[in-house]
């Protein structure tokens, strides 16, 4: 779009393209958020039947959980910046479901949400890539049938 932007006459057009261009997609940002929350809330939730059973699988579930989710979120044309920005709300989804247990549970609830925070800019990585790729394969394809 910038490249088209800088080959007209006309500057108000290529103003707005160069800004459209440019822009961040709040809204795919947004559902990629919503989807990460929720998987860090359903992390917290299922982690203690895992603990009975063997969690070294815990974590590596989650990454590949995560690469799903971010093509998905791919296929739903989000970007990866904006798939890489929503997965850094699976920390802030895990805490706030850490915090509703213990509000309702008690002492029975868990301390902590079983991840670590640097985990989640794993996280986001994955993401990010997974919806890039599956973006950039739609693309080619696109492009291989026209």
């Amino acid at each position: 779009m910038r490249n088209e932007a800088d080959s007209v006459n006309d500057q108000s057009w290529a103003m707005q393209t160069k800004l459209a261009a440019g822009r961040f997609g709040w809204r795919a940002a947004g559902l990629a958020a919503a989807v990460f929350t929720l998987l860090g809330a359903a992390h917290v939730l299922f982690n203690p039947f895992c603990w009975r059973f063997d969690t070294a699988e815990l974590w590596p579930g989650v990454m590949i959980l995560t690469s799903l989710v971010g093509a998905l979120l791919g296929l739903r044309r989000v970007g990866p910046l904006e798939a890489g920005a929503g997965a850094l709300a699976f920390l802030p989804g895990a805490w706030l479901a850490v915090v509703a247990l213990q509000a309702t549970l008690g002492d029975a609830a868990p301390r902590d949400p079983g991840v670590a925070d640097q985990g989640v800019t794993a996280l986001a990585v994955i993401a990010a890539c997974a919806a890039g790729s599956i973006r950039s394969l739609t693309a080619l394809r696109r492009s291989a049938v026209t």
